[in-house]
């Protein structure tokens, strides 16, 4: 089973640098990362910064561990007002995966907006990656349903979902029944599974800081300590990379090894 880890913006800063972080999750045994290039000085105003690859180049390859790109969060490709500032940003990151050899782009579809945009624009990228051998990974902002139409829209064999757990337990708001069954949805077209950890409430809205004392939201909790039921959904998956996303520096620091998680994983 492969396993990765998402390495947010947050867990790289002065008393921590990428090659430190990247070689803590070698020694637990993670097979890739997933970063966030527009946060490590690889992109402005929709431009490659072509000089600081090389140094993103070495840690990566420095520490001998495979990677995943993700696009900013902010990218709407639906968005028909900024649209052209989005799709910049968009093909700058699907460069920075070409000059990396990164073979997976993330990015999540888009919230609001028009549909018809985000299926041409991915269409577009996709052209742009299939001669590097790169596949883009849509993740489900909520609805698996909503995700997989823009999926299949798209039609082109280097774009697939990327199924977050997180996200789909709370567009089922917490029943599990509804969950697995969105989940079988997806099951075919899943390029990577998205894995953390949330108790299926959306309501009500509180401020972020009261979020965990209520268990709302998407609080991307260590598998186990949500109610997502893990161990029924990775039986309905073959050899599909997972991917953990924690949020909390003190979770992150504190994380098992591959062996520790999988054992986690399979017993809830």
């Amino acid at each position: 089973m492969e396993i990765g880890v998402s390495v947010y913006p947050h867990f790289v800063n002065k008393g921590k640098g990428l090659p430190s972080v990247l070689a803590e999750l070698k020694i637990k045994d993670y097979d890739f990362v997933q970063i966030f290039p527009h946060t490590l000085g690889l992109i402005k105003n929709g431009q490659v910064i072509e000089k600081n690859l090389r140094s993103i180049e070495n840690a990566l390859r420095g520490v001998g561990i495979n990677y995943t790109i993700r696009m900013p969060t902010s990218v709407n490709l639906r968005d028909s007002v900024y649209y052209t500032r989005h799709f910049k940003v968009a093909k700058a990151i699907m460069d920075v995966a070409i000059k990396l050899g990164s073979k997976i782009v993330v990015m999540q579809s888009g919230r609001t907006g028009r549909l018809d945009l985000e299926i041409e624009a991915l269409q577009e990228l996709a052209e742009m990656a299939k001669n590097f051998g790169i596949k883009i990974a849509l993740e489900n902002t909520y609805s698996v349903k909503d995700t997989l139409y823009v999926v299949e829209s798209v039609n082109k064999e280097n774009v697939g979902f990327a199924l977050d757990l997180g996200h789909a337990f709370l567009s089922a708001q917490g029943d599990e029944s509804r969950f697995l069954e969105d989940v079988k949805l997806g099951t075919d077209k899943t390029i990577i599974l998205m894995i953390h950890d949330n108790f299926g409430k959306l309501f009500p809205q509180v401020e972020p800081e009261d979020a965990l004392a209520y268990g709302v939201g998407d609080l991307h909790l260590m598998p186990g300590e949500g109610k997502i039921p893990f161990g029924k959904v990775l039986k309905l998956f073959g050899d599909v990379p997972l991917l953990l996303k924690v949020k909390d520096p003190d979770t992150f620091a504190k994380l098992p090894s591959k062996r520790g998680l999988i054992e986690i994983l399979t017993s809830i």
